[in-house]
């Protein structure tokens, strides 16, 4: 964990139910956030379309996808639902693929779902999820 922490979509707690008992199959379910920008603690760092006014403001997602490397982790693929109901797909996180961790085996770190869905994943059209901008500095170990 980076000691400035990170900005992330912090999903709601029916939210986090819903990935958890729809598509978490490993042993320890995650379903937390998606990683907006990682290692810093200033909001000027916020990718677009976020500005420093959105943090603590609710936004949507739309599941677009699952992906899992073998029995190790697995995660949701999502997308950013704009105010015109536009789904934005990339850019708006760091990571080349916006997802969420939704569970690993205990052993791989959440992290490892970068390189799992930059290999494969499956497209589909999933529910929305609701999740809130906030800047955090949890580490997954303490979920």
């Amino acid at each position: 964990m980076h000691s400035d922490g990170y900005f992330a979509l912090v999903l709601d707690p029916a939210s986090a139910s819903v990935l958890r008992q729809s598509f978490a199959t490993l042993a320890y379910p995650i379903a937390h956030h998606c990683t907006v920008r990682y290692g810093t603690d200033r909001p000027a760092d916020l990718p677009y379309p976020f500005r420093a006014k959105d943090l603590g403001q609710r936004f949507l997602l739309r599941i677009m996808g699952y992906g899992r490397a073998g029995d190790r982790v697995e995660a949701v693929v999502v997308a950013l639902v704009l105010p015109d109901g536009t789904l934005l797909e990339r850019g708006f996180t760091e990571n080349a693929i916006p997802h969420v961790t939704v569970a690993t085996d205990g052993v791989e770190e959440p992290v490892r779902a970068n390189d799992a869905l930059e290999s494969v994943y499956v497209r589909f059209n999933g529910p929305i999820l609701e999740a809130t901008l906030e800047h955090t500095r949890v580490s997954s170990k303490q979920l």
